[in-house]
């Protein structure tokens, strides 16, 4: 009895730890084996660069065609109609470059990836069945300057809509949507070094689900992509010069020529309306950027921040009332259950 006493209590701390620490509760043996989907393999050219990559990285020469090449395998058991789309190499608004659809392209590009290659395509792929598609790059006669970056996007187009985007240059999965991507670096000029500009778009305030968020937009004006990408926002009262809310970017990675909006929520502190100055700290390397910016909180603005903040430190004694007796009344019932069928096997 004393072992089937032990086993309830288990139980019941397993399930509150996973209330508490917000993780999934799995009671039996679930199956966790990924989906079967598909993958591609390049056929990388006699240009290429980078022999032991797994991508695309090529010298071309200004007014020539290159032909790429990819190899799209069906692994599983079902037919699959797939897309495989020319991307524009971009960065996300978490501060990675990131290889899916999108307009995010600064205008300061001499040119692009998909401007240069033909459209997408559309393949249907038996039971274990591959096929090859061949994607024409036309280069520019009077070629470009540093990098064009890109990939060839492979994803269904029959699952859900992606709604969130994680970055990364090999595979990824958005929602319920899976895709692949083989990124493509094309080069006039690889051993050409070009100084990093970055500049300082529009500052705006967004409405978000939780606070207004100052949002900085920060634009690389170069055509090459760099990492390790750090960076410190500071939002201070204009008439006081007191910080009101701090956001770090750590480790962060800008596609050439693409833009990311650089987020700073407005903390968790009332605010009043008026000026405000933003201080935006970023390095690369050695590289340094420093950006300052003025901007005006309104009282709309204003309104709806302090309407939706919590103070800081701020305590829910109601949750933890109520986590305090759903755990009395769970302890309390496994005792009871535990002591009637102690009683009803006397």
């Amino acid at each position: 009895m004393k072992l089937r006493w032990l086993n309830w209590r288990l139980l019941i701390l397993g399930v509150l730890a996973g209330i508490l620490i917000g993780g999934p509760v799995v009671l039996g043996k679930a199956a966790q084996t990924p989906p079967t989907n598909f993958f591609a393999t390049p056929f990388l050219p006699k240009n290429q660069l980078t022999t032991k990559a797994g991508y695309f990285d090529l010298k071309v020469m200004p007014g020539t065609t290159q032909n790429l090449k990819l190899a799209v395998t069906n692994p599983g058991n079902t037919q699959k109609t797939l897309q495989v789309i020319p991307v524009n190499a971009t960065t996300s608004d978490s501060g990675n470059a990131v290889y899916v659809p999108s307009n995010r392209t600064d205008p300061s590009a001499q040119t692009t990836f998909t401007k240069m290659t033909s459209g997408a395509v559309t393949i249907t792929l038996a039971s274990h069945q591959e096929k090859t598609v061949t994607f024409k790059t036309t280069i520019p006669t009077g070629g470009f300057q540093g990098e064009v970056l890109g990939g060839l996007f492979v994803t269904d187009p029959q699952a859900s809509p992606a709604a969130t985007q994680n970055g990364g240059a090999s595979s990824f999965r958005l929602h319920n949507r899976y895709a692949v991507v083989t990124a493509v670096a094309l080069w006039c000029h690889p051993n050409q070094r070009l100084t990093t500009m970055l500049k300082l778009g529009d500052v705006a305030i967004a409405n978000s689900d939780t606070n207004p968020v100052v949002q900085a937009k920060i634009r690389n004006l170069t055509p090459a992509l760099f990492g390790d990408l750090q960076g410190t926002a500071r939002i201070v009262k204009a008439d006081t010069g007191q910080q009101v809310a701090r956001q770090d970017l750590k480790r962060g990675s800008m596609a050439p020529n693409s833009w990311f909006n650089y987020g700073v929520p407005l903390g968790n502190k009332p605010l009043t309306a008026g000026r405000y100055t933003l201080n935006l700290h970023l390095t690369s390397g050695k590289r340094v950027w420093d950006f300052t910016h003025s901007f005006s909180l309104t009282k709309n603005q204003a309104k709806a921040h302090n309407t939706i903040i919590r103070p800081e430190g701020g305590i829910d004694w109601w949750f933890w009332l109520l986590l305090a007796l759903l755990l009395a009344l769970l302890i309390f019932g496994a005792y009871w259950l535990g002591k009637r069928r102690s009683r009803s096997r006397s």
